[in-house]
């Protein structure tokens, strides 16, 4: 766990008022991500990233970060915490797929630091949301879907859609920007690799002024253009 709480994240903000990284990472937790040993995986992959953050100084110092799984229930694994704090949760796979009301959450999360951020006078780029699942939402969604799209119009945020073999890369797709591609692993993709491309990805973003437009190598999975 963090040394921090989460009531006094805007003390590390003060602390250290250097532009952020903020990063969600919407992890699946459903029954069906037992299938494959995927859970395991997927755990194995937060305990890589987890180590690529703490490696890296201007993550430690820059992002921020937060956990969220969604099985049956949302669960805040990891409320925001600093780079160099981040400890990968331990997910366990149970119940169904409650990707609407995780999506809310992350959305919730990220307005709610952004005026912490405002507040302090602290900088920082566009706040990244990491969705992953390996199936469809089960939960009243729609909704949900349609105010994270307009969100990330609103340039509030960037969802980045990812589907294990078997997800619903439709309902994926709705909660990112039109524009934006469904990252397909197949049954060859690492979990590590993705994260690994996370990682490098959000250094190359916390290095960066925060405007125009970044040039980021693709992540190492299957394209999927969804209409």
């Amino acid at each position: 766990m963090s040394e921090h709480s989460a009531e006094d994240i805007d003390v590390v903000i003060d602390e250290n008022p250097v532009q952020r990284t903020p990063c969600v990472l919407v992890l699946d937790t459903s029954g069906s991500m037992a299938t494959d040993g995927r859970i395991a995986q997927l755990n194995q992959a937060l305990q890589i990233f987890e180590k690529t953050i703490k490696a890296n100084e201007t993550l430690r110092q820059q992002l921020i970060l937060s956990v969220i799984g969604f099985g049956s229930q949302v669960d805040i694994l990891c409320d925001w915490t600093q780079g160099d704090e981040f400890s990968a949760p331990q997910l366990v796979a149970a119940g169904k797929t409650s990707m609407g009301a995780a999506m809310r959450a992350a959305h919730e999360a990220v307005e709610d630091l952004r005026g912490k951020l405002k507040a302090s006078g602290v900088p920082y780029t566009r706040p990244w949301i990491f969705l992953m699942s390996d199936g469809g939402p089960t939960d009243d969604w729609q909704a949900a879907a349609a105010e994270s799209r307009g969100r990330c119009e609103a340039k509030r945020a960037v969802v980045w859609p990812f589907g294990v073999s078997g997800a619903n890369a439709k309902a994926l797709h709705a909660f990112a920007r039109p524009d934006m591609s469904v990252y397909m692993l197949d049954d060859t993709t690492d979990f590590s690799a993705i994260f690994e491309w996370l990682g490098s990805s959000l250094g190359a973003l916390a290095n960066s002024a925060g405007g125009g437009a970044l040039q980021l190598p693709p992540p190492p999975a299957v394209t999927v253009s969804v209409t």
